[in-house]
């Protein structure tokens, strides 16, 4: 019995340990939500959650050109959050080239914005800057520049960050060693004793040593800081801004001297990278947050849903804000796990839209607008509703209708696009239908619109495609036809080459309703090529790449057609069409007409209207369904909820 009563009380603490760690499970909350990417084309995120409930948020924007601000009572609300821009770049000296990473911080009443910027004479030349509000919003009020934060040194430095512990406060940045032959940078710390200066001396925490550290690059860069269970974690991220980006951490009592090398380890792996499986490449330059009642721990990082870049990493700006519950271990250090792939998306109403003036929304076209930071969708806007009209002039005399969603999956009217034409193309009694938009490499943006010179009761008077030009989406000039095969033309399609330039697809009414083909090198001259597709009479096309394939999508009035292309010039026809048969949806239970497609990381989505009334009735509403494919064939389950978040 003696011998038996260790193994029996074994037996049972094991029992009593199960029992309650059921309990516990059976009592932990499901990890909360969510909506992943958070906040589109945003990259070195920082979020805080205040006292007064709000998150605030800010971040890197594509531009490198400015600060802005945005909070929200939640981390999925903030991606729809407005963005208040509280600082430019100069237009010349210091602060005037790539403004990167700020972080908001509230310290002894103040706001302070940390940021990186470069000379606009020398753009490389990056140091670190400080900006200061006394109003107690720092939506309001000035930001004072408080100049450059001296570190020591002068050498290329970013990426500050500040955080208090034990009534110290402590700057930890990124910086070139005071050895100018090394081109690494290294994570340092320094005690500060005033939120714009730092005392005493710098002291080294991390160099890159480790191989998954010093691809293409040597790099440590972008530390975060989160005290828990009696250690200090400081993140940072590791190697060039592509796939290859990881980030690592270094760990420390936070009794221990923090200025001291020794009362660091660091992890000798990455402890977040990227994960082929979930789609979600280079996580990094994180910050760290909590639940609104401070409970569960949250990471917010940037990553991309693709690996391969075309050019310069750093120009490509996709790299999307996200956020994911942090786990901890039984020996109290984090684990962030995998990056979490994608978030579905919420589910598409059905109808998705429909216009609020004339009801007579069509032709959709959807294109992202980082002046807004939502996606906008202009259409063709018939006057459905408006009784009286003559035969066909309802469909005459329309502008081109604005919709705008920050996912793609609810969308609200923002008004009409502001088109300049001159007399002889109709002036303000000039007709608008089926514009297609584009955005060309130096940021502006192009408009090809159908254009009929008035309002007419009958199809015999010409329609021509008119190129505009904006820079805000909103406002289009310089209006000028182009020439392609016939002056009766419709329904331009435009998607840029591999090679460089630009094709254009569109409908020839005059050789029986065919898809014809031009080129471009600039968006301007145009070369015609004649005839793409002449199989069948159909308008509308829609081309894009998806999957490896080039894609041809024709609305041929029994459902839309569909082409697949190795090249862009031989197109092969799939046996059956989609959306010919009739849905179950609300506005729906219709063939599909006129389509746009978002390829939206490795989903696509189709843009649609119908005529949910019937064949010859003037009411249209938009609809969305996702795609799907084998590599030959598209298909579109228009019954299947639509869950989309487009990136």
């Amino acid at each position: 019995m003696v011998a038996r009563f260790p193994a029996l009380l074994r037996f049972l603490a094991a029992v009593l340990l199960a029992v309650l760690a059921a309990g516990r499970a059976c009592a932990l909350p499901a990890d909360p939500a969510f909506n992943n990417p958070l906040v589109l084309q945003r990259a070195d995120p920082q979020v805080v959650l205040q006292q007064d409930g709000f998150y605030y948020f800010t971040a890197t924007v594509p531009e490198y050109d400015r600060i802005e601000l945005r909070r929200a009572r939640t981390l999925n609300d903030l991606g729809a959050a407005t963005p208040q821009v509280v600082w430019r770049k100069h237009a010349s000296g210091e602060m005037g080239a790539h403004i990167w990473a700020p972080e908001l911080h509230r310290i002894n009443g103040k706001w302070y914005i940390y940021f990186t910027a470069g000379r606009a004479d020398a753009i490389w030349e990056i140091r670190l800057y400080v900006l200061e509000n006394s109003s107690p919003d720092p939506f309001k009020g000035e930001w004072v520049e408080r100049g450059q934060l001296k570190t020591g040194w002068e050498s290329f430095s970013l990426d500050a960050t500040t955080f208090e512990l034990r009534g110290q406060r402590y700057l930890v940045w990124t910086q070139r060693g005071r050895d100018t032959a090394s081109k690494a940078t290294n994570i340092y710390i320094a005690k500060m004793d005033t939120p714009t200066s730092i005392t005493g001396p710098a002291t080294m925490l991390s160099t890159p040593e480790y191989p998954w550290e010093k691809v293409r690059f040597d790099v440590n860069e972008a530390p975060a800081v989160l005290v828990r269970n009696g250690r200090v974690f400081l993140t940072y991220s590791a190697s060039a801004t592509d796939a290859n980006y990881a980030m690592g951490m270094l760990t420390a009592g936070d009794d221990a001297n923090l200025l001291d090398p020794a009362s660091w380890r660091k992890s000798p792996e990455p402890v977040m990278r990227s994960s082929a499986a979930n789609g979600q490449y280079g996580p990094g330059h994180n910050s760290f947050t909590t639940t609104p009642d401070g409970k569960t721990d949250i990471i917010v990082y940037h990553a991309r849903n693709y690996r391969d870049i075309q050019g310069d990493s750093l120009r490509d700006p996709n790299r999307n804000t996200r956020a994911q519950v942090i786990h901890w271990r039984a020996d109290g250090s984090p684990d962030f796990g995998e990056p979490v792939p994608d978030a579905a998306g919420h589910a598409a109403a059905k109808p998705l839209f429909r216009d609020p003036v004339y009801d007579g929304a069509a032709d959709p076209v959807v294109i992202w607008n980082p002046m807004v930071n939502r996606w906008w969708m202009f259409y063709t806007n018939r006057r459905a509703n408006v009784a009286g009209l003559a035969d066909i002039a309802w469909v005459h005399g329309t502008r081109i209708g604005i919709a705008e969603s920050p996912d793609g999956a609810a969308w609200k009217y923002v008004g009409t696009a502001n088109i300049e034409l001159p007399a002889d193309m109709g002036g303000t009694d000039s007709t608008h239908w089926a514009p297609d938009v584009v955005r060309a490499p130096d940021g502006s943006y192009h408009m090809f619109l159908t254009v009929v010179p008035g309002i007419f009761t009958d199809w015999k008077h010409p329609r021509r495609i008119v190129h505009l030009s904006s820079t805000d989406l909103r406002n289009w000039g310089s209006a000028q036809p182009l020439t392609l095969a016939t002056p009766k033309v419709i329904d331009a399609s435009l998607a840029r080459l591999p090679g460089g330039g630009w094709r254009m697809w569109y409908n020839n009414e005059a050789d029986k309703k065919s898809i014809y083909y031009a080129d471009s090198p600039d968006l301007v001259q145009w070369t015609d090529h004649g005839r793409a597709v002449g199989d069948q009479a159909g308008e509308g096309p829609k081309i894009f790449q998806w999957k490896g394939s080039w894609w041809m999508i024709t609305d041929v009035w029994h459902g839309l057609a569909v082409y697949r292309s190795n090249d862009a010039l031989a197109w092969l026809r799939q046996a059956d069409n989609l959306l010919q048969h009739p849905g179950k949806g609300d506005d729906d239970r219709v063939i599909g007409g006129h389509p746009d497609v978002v390829v939206s990381g490795d989903r696509a989505f189709l843009f649609y209207f119908t005529h949910p009334d019937g064949k010859g009735t003037r009411r249209s509403s938009i609809q969305v369904v996702e795609l799907t494919t084998d590599g030959q064939t598209l298909r579109a389950d228009r019954d299947a909820p639509a869950h989309i978040n487009l990136i």
